[in-house]
């Protein structure tokens, strides 16, 4: 049985039928946080990547679906996230770990971390309310689902300011949430693996290889 602290602040975002973007970090159990607000009776999608495994990518899938939850693939998949908010779903997702999916350098634990602003232009896009939850253990070996109350999101009409202001805010609540937990974290990712001068690289290797094949394309 879990435990749940501030379902109020869910059940009200979610009454405004804009969409709920649920703010979930990599804590404790955090495919239980994915599964509890269908569980608790909302409709609820989530975005996730694909997963080594063709095994381990359906017991995920079915595990989900069996408690209400409609899995949307993260690849090519924003259209139907923004579908999902505009129907009014909760839609998980996770932002606290290193990523190739475009983002911006935001603080994290005192460093610059690579964070994906997707959640960031969802929100400014559709309107939908970021809310953040996380499943923790107790000391008894029990569960407890923390939802906390909505963030404002910022539009000043300066979209590249906003998404970083709005991600950077995110990830500073996250941090509050991991922080009193620390030990439920994963700390063996390597969350501040990509660094500037690394992603400049990156970039420039995928430029080049488009540049590669449209030659070949055109010869």
């Amino acid at each position: 049985m879990v435990e749940v602290e501030g379902e109020e602040h869910l059940k009200t975002a979610y009454e405004q039928k804009k969409g709920v973007i649920c703010l979930v970090p990599h804590l404790s159990s955090w495919e239980l946080s994915a599964v509890t607000p269908p569980m608790l009776g909302y409709s609820t999608s989530a975005a996730s990547k694909a997963i080594k495994g063709f095994l381990i990518q359906r017991m995920m899938v079915r595990f989900r679906s069996r408690r209400g939850m409609k899995n949307i693939s993260r690849e090519n998949s924003y259209k139907k996230l923004v579908k999902a908010l505009e129907a009014g779903d909760c839609l998980i997702v996770m932002i606290d770990q290193d990523t190739k999916v475009k983002g911006v350098f935001v603080d994290f634990y005192g460093k610059k971390a690579y964070t994906p602003m997707g959640v960031s232009r969802l929100a400014l896009e559709t309107g939908a309310i970021v809310v953040p939850m996380a499943m923790v253990r107790k000391e008894d070996s029990k569960y407890k689902f923390i939802i906390r109350p909505p963030l404002e999101t910022i539009n000043t009409g300066n979209l590249e300011k906003d998404l970083y202001d709005n991600t950077q805010q995110q990830t500073l609540v996250l941090e509050k949430i991991i922080r009193q937990y620390p030990t439920q974290w994963v700390w063996m990712h390597r969350r501040w693996k990509t660094t500037p001068e690394s992603l400049a690289a990156y970039l420039e290797q995928r430029a080049a290889e488009k540049a590669k094949r449209n030659k070949k394309q055109n010869a």
